[in-house]
């Protein structure tokens, strides 16, 4: 486990603790809900939740 570390994807950022086992770097869920991210696996890609485009809402 590392200290909190700064993730930055399409523009939106969170601040979480990170498992290093290599040097693949892997995104969780909970990263992308964090981040209220949606993937396009078809196309290979993130996207901004299209109800939330300007910037992430998570809900609890």
């Amino acid at each position: 486990m590392t200290e909190p570390v700064i993730i930055e994807l399409v523009e939106r950022e969170t601040t979480e603790a990170t498992l290093v086992t290599d040097n693949i770097v892997l995104i969780g869920q909970t990263v992308l809900e964090t981040l209220d991210l949606l993937v396009d696996c078809r196309n290979q890609r993130l996207l901004p939740n299209p109800e939330h485009p300007n910037y992430p809402v998570m809900r609890i």
